[in-house]
């Protein structure tokens, strides 16, 4: 079975009934560019590279290609209109003229150029066309020659599909406040798949954790995308992450404070053996070294304790004085000062 060429699908789009000159050509094809956005039609933004346009062209080129669509009319439209937005958009001054002056810039009737000057279309026209001594590679817009080559093969038939890149999946991940902080590995479900996603020690609420190789297949051998897992970190009752330290509120009894005791704090590695001493005051913090969120140097972080007296709410009266009769003068003196 005779294997469909260029010549079959692009090259009527771009020539009238009776065989025409190679101006008439070119005006074919201008007036048939008017009024439509390349930007779009190749699926990139005005500001986007070269490297960009010339991948999006090739994608769209195999995807909407004839051989692949038989029998479909509007892929075989579409496979035309991508050819026409490439022929301008890889062409640095036509490509400026156009951002200037849109479509309107390459009538001949406006002064504009014609997009397709130097491109000889007679060697993709038909699988044995000849070609002119000079060699065309290169030629016509950001090398044609080049890309159709690549595309259909030396003849103008479609060649075999180019490795690509598997495309990059993200997903968001919910975790608790200790497995962020000590590590863990979750079960995540992409697209009805299951994958065990490795938390590192210390990941952060917001960071994004990359497992190469786990997005979608790439085609002919060409690797995988990466899984980009956005980490959201749920907040913990008691703990508080502050950059790489962790803060508590530790509850003491007033005659801890006052006559100072060994207590029991609570870290997220485990309970520590702290001494309180004498005369500890409401609101006073003490450090815990080494005893916060692994850093990414290997060091530690600290652990804060700030100290909450708690005040029985019934005290005897008894008590209650014999506790003012050790405060030598009102508590509240030194704040006379700021009135």
């Amino acid at each position: 079975m005779r294997r469909s060429n260029f010549h079959d699908h692009v090259a009527p789009a771009l020539q009238p009934a009776h065989e025409p000159t190679k101006s008439r050509l070119y005006v074919y094809c201008l007036a048939a560019m008017a009024e439509k956005d390349y930007y779009q039609l190749l699926g990139v933004k005005k500001n986007a590279t070269e490297d960009e346009i010339k991948r999006a062209y090739r994608t769209l080129a195999k995807k909407y290609h004839p051989d692949k669509n038989k029998g479909n009319k509007e892929a075989e439209n579409k496979f035309k209109e991508i050819y026409e937005a490439y022929a301008v958009l890889s062409d640095k001054e036509k490509r400026a003229q156009y951002d200037r002056l849109g479509a309107e810039a390459f009538s001949f009737g406006g002064g504009g150029q014609n997009p397709f000057a130097g491109f000889d279309f007679s060697q993709f026209m038909g699988g044995g066309g000849r070609r002119s001594g000079r060699t065309a590679r290169g030629a016509g817009p950001a090398g044609f020659t080049d890309i159709f080559s690549d595309l259909f093969g030396a003849g103008g038939q479609f060649a075999e599909e180019m490795p690509l890149r598997g495309n990059d999946i993200n997903a968001e991940l919910t975790i608790g406040f200790r497995e962020a902080v000590l590590g863990s590995t979750m079960d995540l479900t992409v697209n009805g798949g299951h994958i065990k996603v490795k938390i590192p020690e210390g990941v952060a609420d917001g960071q994004t954790i990359r497992l190469r190789g786990k997005g979608t297949p790439g085609s002919s051998g060409a690797p995988s995308g990466d899984l980009n897992v956005l980490v959201h970190v749920k907040s913990h009752p008691f703990f508080e992450r502050r950059g790489d330290d962790i803060h508590i509120n530790l509850p003491v009894t007033i005659g801890e404070a006052v006559r100072g005791a060994q207590i029991e704090v609570p870290t997220i590695h485990g309970a520590v053996k702290a001494r309180i001493p004498a005369g500890t005051q409401g609101g006073q913090t003490f450090r815990l070294t080494g005893k916060g969120v692994k850093r990414k140097n290997g060091s530690y972080g600290d652990h804060y304790y700030r100290v909450e007296i708690v005040v029985p709410p019934d005290a005897p009266a008894d008590a209650v004085q014999k506790i003012e009769s050790h405060y030598a003068e009102n508590p509240r003196a030194n704040l006379k000062s700021a009135l």
